[in-house]
């Protein structure tokens, strides 16, 4: 086993070792709490933002198979807006507290890894500018990841405590990852892959009552959450419509195509540190055969194969990925610190520990500081990182002030009429929340009017044409290859009643 021995340790060791989490967790919230308002909503928060505010307002929730992802987003993220109230930040709170959890999680595993090596897994995740880029976005993937982590390290505590609550948790994971997102299915099949390969990652075979009380905890959060908390049992039947559904979605493409490398060229960009770690780690775990490390390689390996074999590729899929390679990582600092005793002859020297030391401080600043950069610098642009996709202009934040100030100078206010022709307008449907009157009509309509009209610039002059004289125009970027045209009447506005369709 490449961990260290799990000595008592004199006071001061002690202490140290209870400090380590609280460490990694104030590292990786100093990079995912701060400012979350500062990046515009992406267009899938956007629709999420939809059924949120419908589960708020209605206190019900149905599983759309056909369309969107699984309901532990919306269950989850509807309790700040009902303690706190509907701002962004409350909107984006649970995920960041849930990416700011993975940083100390793997310290559960120091008896697998050994402790530098989780604490180096602990750093590796707390700077991941993919994991903190997408830790600041209520889309389901970070969902997916962060049960992901916690199912092994609940599994691989129960099976070497034989204790019935890690299992019972472990379990509740598992149902919360099918709860998330369709490509649970490959999570799992990761993971398997990954103790197929180790012959049980050194963990021995679970006992009959364990399996029994993983898969009923498992498939009683399941059915909880896509029954609608069992008030909608005609909704277990959806999510198995939903692997045909996005397993065609995912062969077909439907415009998110991309090259079997893509993945690959995200991590040498935008996560060297991980991946040059993880690859180190990767050969040390087999030369070694270390089979808790051959676990993670196998898990590795196939959900990066998984991952690139699928045309549909979006960025944040490789959050999957960078999970595993980060643990990887650990192993080969665990190594390269040395895993004996001081002076045991498997020690590394002084100048290879140091070596070591530096080059992995190194890569954890490039990380850190690249996470900041995207995070809160260059978050919309979308030639720095492939991480930046079809994000948002921090424009659209100038669109709403611009409709803000100009309802602050009518007797409507917020109830002054806005017609949108454009059929895109995600994320405009949250930003424009507390406006009374917004017709979402996707078109050009045959007799627009309203005080406040916004069009897609390829429609721009014929809404002109309709709107007649006295109107102002104004061109905003809402995000790549689509912009916006603001219309607004100056003078006398008077509300207008607007009928239209809701946002989406």
């Amino acid at each position: 086993m490449i961990g260290g021995r799990q000595d008592v340790g004199t006071p001061v060791s002690r202490f140290a070792a209870r400090a380590v989490p609280w460490l990694l967790l104030a590292l990786a919230a100093a990079l995912r709490l701060p400012r979350l308002d500062v990046r515009p909503l992406h267009h899938d928060e956007g629709t999420n933002v939809i059924f949120l505010l419908r589960l708020m307002r209605d206190g019900t929730y149905q599983y759309d198979p056909s369309n969107y992802h699984g309901p532990l987003l919306y269950f989850l993220s509807v309790v700040p807006f009902l303690l706190f109230g509907t701002t962004t930040v409350t909107l984006r709170i649970v995920p960041a507290i849930l990416g700011t959890l993975m940083a100390p999680l793997p310290w559960l595993l120091r008896r697998e890894m050994g402790r530098a090596g989780v604490i180096a897994a602990g750093v590796l995740l707390a700077v991941s500018p993919s994991l903190v880029y997408y830790s600041r976005d209520n889309i389901h993937e970070t969902y997916l990841v962060f049960l992901t982590l916690a199912l092994v390290a609940a599994a691989v505590r129960g099976a070497a405590s034989g204790r019935r609550a890690p299992v019972v948790l472990a379990g509740m994971t598992a149902g919360g990852i099918v709860a998330t997102k369709e490509t649970a299915c490959l999570t799992f099949l990761a993971l398997a892959a990954g103790l197929a390969l180790s012959r049980g990652a050194g963990l021995g075979r679970p006992r009959r009552r364990a399996a029994l009380m993983f898969l009923g905890a498992a498939c009683l959060v399941a059915v909880a959450l896509y029954s609608d908390l069992f008030t909608d049992l005609g909704g277990l039947a959806r999510p198995f419509a939903a692997f045909r559904l996005w397993g065609a979605r995912g062969l077909n493409a439907e415009g998110h195509a991309k090259p079997w490398w893509y993945f690959l060229g995200i991590l040498a960009k935008d996560e060297p540190a991980i991946l040059a770690a993880g690859a180190v780690g990767a050969a040390i775990v087999l030369w070694r055969r270390d089979r808790f490390g051959v676990f993670l390689f196998g898990w590795t390996g196939a959900t990066l194969l998984a991952y690139s074999s699928i045309p549909y590729k979006t960025p944040w899929l490789i959050l999957n990925s960078v999970l595993p390679l980060a643990l990887l990582g650990g192993m080969a600092v665990q190594t390269g610190l040395g895993s004996g005793e001081s002076g045991g002859p498997g020690r590394p020297s002084a100048r290879v520990r140091w070596l070591v030391g530096l080059l992995f401080a190194a890569g954890a600043a490039f990380s850190a500081r690249r996470a900041f950069d995207l995070s809160f610098v260059r978050y919309d642009d979308d030639r720095v990182s492939r991480l930046v996709y079809v994000q948002t202009r921090r424009d659209v934040n100038r669109l709403v002030s611009r409709i803000e100030e100009f309802a602050s100078r009518v007797p409507e206010g917020r109830g002054v009429s806005i017609e949108i022709l454009s059929p895109d307008y995600l994320p405009l449907n949250w930003y424009l929340r507390d406006f009374a009157n917004v017709g979402y009509f996707g078109t050009v309509i045959e007799s627009p009017g309203a005080p406040v009209v916004i069009a897609r610039a390829d429609t721009a002059d014929r809404v002109a044409a309709l709107l007649g004289p006295g109107y102002t125009r104004e061109v905003y970027p809402l995000r790549p290859g689509v912009e916006l045209v603001l219309f607004l009447k100056e003078g006398p506005a008077g509300a207008k009643p607007v009928e239209g369709p809701g946002p989406g």
